[in-house]
């Protein structure tokens, strides 16, 4: 839906530009270097290439819908058919198991290999702590992309007026210096508020869903390492099932 709302935002302004007069009147290659360029210029000075590109992937990663299993209900009713059936039959009885969750399913893996639990405790603390790495990075690369934005359309509009007031007596210059002016500032503005801002947005959305998700999970798979009771297991899980926002859209 990311970039479905992107597109309208984008599709909304250029209708309005166009019963405005034209796209003719909207559009300065000078406006346009000066913000597009500032912008990707900046964004380098700051990260490389890799992180930059990595901002961009989480960005697309957020927007895509799931295709595994993100009810958190129906996870923990597969975790207490798991742990009435390892306190039966032991962990060896759950190998080859699928939840159809992708995070559950590896740590499931990785448990039933797993010497003990602070191991596998471990190993699930550092698979959400990669989510979170991620997350942030990615929003820090396009949060600075949105600010740096409207500050170069802040200068391009005091370029602008500089060349206007240089060139007064010329009548002429006046108006494509204006167009500096207005057009940097318009530019920043769009780019910032209708791209960026919301693309940073969601990579903070999809951390606190993602991470919450893991939490869940994490604690499920503690439970049937430890072979604990699934009474237990509920009670400890009833705090995340609380809150529906904590739910990834799937893919149809």
């Amino acid at each position: 839906m990311m970039f479905v709302g992107i597109t309208v935002a984008f599709v909304f302004i250029i209708l309005a530009m166009l019963m405005g007069g034209g796209l003719g009147a909207f559009f300065d290659a000078v406006s346009f270097l000066i913000v597009i360029g500032g912008t990707v210029g900046a964004t380098i000075a700051k990260y490389n290439f890799k992180d930059i590109g990595k901002g961009f992937k989480t960005a697309t990663l957020a927007a895509k819908g799931r295709k595994d299993v993100t009810d958190l209900n129906e996870l923990v009713n597969i975790t207490e058919e798991l742990l009435k059936k390892t306190r039966k039959e032991g962990l060896i009885s759950i190998e080859g198991q699928s939840s159809g969750n992708d995070f559950y399913d590896d740590g499931l893996a990785y448990m039933l290999a797993a010497p003990d639990a602070k191991s596998l405790e471990r190993y699930l603390s550092d698979q959400i702590q990669n989510v979170i790495n991620q997350a942030q990075r990615g929003k820090a690369v396009l949060d600075s992309m949105a600010d740096a934005a409207p500050a170069f359309g802040m200068i391009g509009t005091v370029i602008g007026l500089i060349l206007m007031l240089g060139n007064l007596e010329d009548a002429s210059a006046i108006g494509p210096s204006l167009a500096v002016a207005l057009l940097t500032t318009l530019y920043g503005a769009i780019v910032a508020n209708a791209a960026f801002i919301p693309m940073a947005e969601k990579i903070a959305s999809w951390q606190a869903v993602t991470v919450h998700e893991r939490e869940m999970i994490a604690i499920c798979l503690m439970y049937i390492k430890n072979g604990e009771s699934p009474m237990i297991m509920r009670e400890a899980v009833k705090p995340y099932l609380t809150h529906d926002f904590y739910q990834l859209p799937e893919t149809s």
